[in-house]
């Protein structure tokens, strides 16, 4: 059953000279419910410009995004976007940046500790509820970011280069949490990477955009079996994980 469905979108800045920039040109996508997607490309190709298309932050020069085949008009709760830069308020605690975006979907006051409570212990950090951006990690940033993406309950989560700003071993035990997260709770998922591994490992396909202006180049299937949760080291040995990833280094090279 189609999730979103992404038809004929295009996307043109506008520079101070008025010179019209193509970023986005006839982008179309059907993405499943329960699937998850990584967009992969070429710095500059307009990965992020999607994404946020699709969140609502930006609109796009025409063409039509649908969920659930009803259009999207701006941002919406159905949708929780987590950024690469985390983007938490620094001033607010762990379950007050979760609580101030429960506030923001309407969730009554007297709910919003028991919700925040329990997608902190799902990013195994209920230990950190009251502590602020500055007393954590990055990667404990991240999952703060991600534990409110999920306390609005989206059905379809975004993430944009949610693991590029950490370190090699965060980053690999970051990957296998969201991937728990996602199989666990089966939510239709859309990320960016420049990681090749990381699309091989959490994706079931791999979307390859091309330079600007950021066309689909190709689709990839991943065909590796879930549950892949807690097996990172098998997954990555396995010839279908080396064979894909091969596919996926030769044609992003091709077009970079």
């Amino acid at each position: 059953m189609t999730k979103l469905k992404i038809e004929s979108i295009n996307k043109i800045f506008e520079t101070k000279k008025k010179t019209p920039i193509v970023a986005l040109e006839d982008i179309n996508l059907d993405i499943n419910e329960g699937e998850v997607i990584a967009i992969v490309g070429p710095s500059g190709c307009g990965k992020t410009t999607l994404l946020r298309i699709i969140q609502g932050l930006e609109t796009q020069t025409s063409g039509e995004i649908r969920v659930d085949d009803k259009p999207i008009k701006g941002a919406g709760h159905d949708r929780g976007f987590v950024f690469q830069q985390y983007g938490l308020l620094p001033w607010l605690s762990a379950k007050q940046n979760i609580h101030f975006a429960l506030e923001a979907k309407g969730v009554a006051k007297h709910e919003q500790a028991s919700i925040s409570r329990e997608v902190l212990k799902k990013v195994d950090l209920e230990d950190f509820a009251n502590a602020y951006p500055r007393q954590l990690s990055g990667g404990m940033q991240q999952r703060v970011g991600i534990a409110r993406a999920l306390a609005i309950e989206p059905d379809i989560l975004l993430l944009d280069e949610p693991f590029g700003a950490l370190d090699a071993l965060t980053r690999e035990i970051l990957q296998d949490e969201i991937l728990r997260l996602i199989e666990e709770m089966k939510k239709t998922v859309v990320f960016v990477t420049h990681s090749v591994d990381e699309a091989v490992y959490l994706a079931d396909r791999i979307i390859l955009m091309s330079p600007r202006p950021g066309k689909v180049k190709d689709v990839i299937e991943v065909n590796i079996d879930r549950p892949r949760a807690q097996k990172a080291e098998a997954i990555r040995s396995l010839p279908a994980f080396q064979e894909t990833r091969s596919d996926l280094w030769g044609k992003l090279m091709e077009v970079v």
